[in-house]
């Protein structure tokens, strides 16, 4: 039996089926959901299925997807921790839609959740595919501020050591740096002159807009 919720809450269980658009629902407004309703979006989160949330699934499979937005929305940084876990969380193993949401979710809490996602990232016991998930959205803080530029390329030199023979995983990881042009870290350069990447999985549009204004051509 489903658990019982605030009425505010109980309607992200009728409020329809979304999908990936950029334009999420002011939660707030629309539905009067605001921090009073931190815990039960954190609940709604932690002990849902995550992959049903996507076409396919009934409307009240979305209340998660509803409910991660709106904790993104509401800045309820406390909910960063539960995230990180259903990211990891096997019963969420198909849940790509909310991979590909929660960079988006983390973004709009802000920069002072950056210590639980160098956590996150550093954890070696964490699969490096989730690792580039948060990377994406250190990348993002660094558009944002670049103030974070020297501590992103300093992240990902630190991933490039520990796995220097994932080539796959290092593609990954610059096709999200190279969307700071980071033209005057030497240790990007280097490694895309000695060829320590896929090919394969890089961006190449991206790789070569990055040679060309890093003069590497």
């Amino acid at each position: 039996m489903k658990k019982k919720y605030s009425e505010e809450v109980e309607k992200l269980f009728k409020f329809g089926k979304t999908d990936l658009s950029k334009d999420w629902p002011n939660y707030a407004q629309e539905l009067n959901i605001g921090e009073k309703n931190a815990n039960e979006l954190i609940d709604i989160v932690k002990t849902s299925n995550l992959s049903h949330a996507i076409s396919g699934f009934t409307i009240k499979d979305f209340a998660s997807r509803h409910a991660w937005r709106a904790l993104g929305q509401l800045k309820i940084t406390k909910s960063v921790p539960i995230l990180l876990d259903a990211l990891i969380d096997e019963k969420n193993e198909e849940a790509f839609d909310f991979r590909s949401e929660l960079p988006k979710a983390l973004v709009l809490m802000g920069f002072d959740i950056i210590p639980d996602l160098e956590k996150f990232i550093k954890n070696p016991k964490i699969e490096w595919d989730f690792k580039v998930v948060i990377f994406k959205v250190l990348v993002e803080f660094a558009l944002q501020s670049s103030k974070y530029r020297d501590y992103v390329v300093i992240i990902f030199n630190e991933l490039f050591i520990k796995y220097h023979n994932e080539p796959i995983f290092i593609s990954r990881l610059l096709n999200e740096l190279f969307k700071l042009d980071p033209i005057e870290y030497e240790v990007v350069k280097e490694i895309i002159k000695k060829d320590q990447y896929d090919y394969g999985s890089i961006d190449k549009e991206s790789l070569m807009h990055f040679t060309k204004l890093a003069k590497l051509d």
